[in-house]
């Protein structure tokens, strides 16, 4: 009976809880911009050769040029934004822990550029996405080689543009829709290979860091892309009908452990009954 009795009240409280979400009239966004998250693509541009001169700021809030990463061997160009609470901090992630358990070769020892393509971004908020990204996850001499950077919107567009990375702004929730992965690039700043979303293993990255430490261009990918932007329900077109499903639900659920608790409580004096 205590246990009939608790589920009883669980139940009062879902239903409680409908109600609550009902008389909030949360907005029923049908003008949903889909155009947003259709504007995030990657387009491969293999062999094409980037830019040198682009200016942008590292964590450390120093100035850096694009050409200053090139020369010493293969990099990894991954896009972001640092404000994201998505897929950014698991994209990034993700990719430091495959890059990490690759031991030999030219992975171990190659640049990573993580760029924003956040305008606002600064070397602030650029070293506070480092910290919160790759904390406790490498070894100092590893996170040394990961250089987080912002720049203006110029050379933001120019880079994005040049690797074939497009994205959306939403302005209603201050995020940006773009897709997940990322790009090598040969030590001659041409790009060799794209790997997108999170699909790939630490011995796949290890064979590519070094066929892009010998300028070799892979061939073209099938995309299949992952984008990055969060989808508020309290702002979808069937909140409303969500809400209204739960309050019935719970109505429910409710009458059918009352009937339920009548039911056994008549057995209960029945027993008694005949018992007496």
């Amino acid at each position: 009976m205590k246990t009939l009795t608790g589920t009883i009240m669980t139940a009062l409280a879902l239903l409680l809880a409908a109600q609550q979400l009902a008389a909030q009239q949360l907005p029923t966004r049908t003008d949903l911009d889909r155009t947003i998250t259709a504007s995030a693509d990657f387009v491969q541009h293999l062999d094409r050769s980037l830019p040198t001169d682009l200016q942008f700021h590292d964590e450390r809030g120093d100035t850096v040029r694009l050409g200053d990463f090139f020369g010493a061997g293969p990099l990894g160009l991954v896009f972001s934004y640092y404000g994201c609470s998505n897929l950014c901090p698991m994209q990034v992630r993700n990719l430091a822990q495959r890059l990490a358990q690759t031991s030999a070769g030219a992975a171990e020892q190659a640049q990573m550029l993580v760029v924003s393509i956040d305008p606002l971004d600064s070397p602030v908020s650029a070293a506070q996405a480092k910290h919160k990204f790759l904390d406790n996850l490498l070894p100092a001499a590893r996170a040394e080689r990961w250089h987080f950077l912002s720049g203006a919107p110029a050379d933001i567009a120019y880079l994005t543009e040049s690797v074939g990375f497009s994205y959306g702004y939403d302005q209603k929730t201050h995020q940006y829709a773009h897709p997940a992965g990322f790009v090598l690039i040969t030590s001659a700043g041409k790009i060799a290979r794209y790997f997108f979303g999170f699909d790939y293993t630490a011995d796949e990255l290890g064979r590519a860091f070094d066929q892009a430490a010998a300028h070799q261009i892979a061939s073209p990918i099938a995309r299949l892309l992952m984008v990055c932007f969060h989808y508020d329900l309290a702002s979808a077109p069937y909140s409303a009908l969500i809400i209204e499903v739960l309050r019935v639900a719970s109505v429910v659920m409710l009458l059918g452990l009352l009937a339920l608790a009548w039911i056994l409580l008549r057995r209960a004096r029945r027993a008694r009954t005949s018992e007496a």
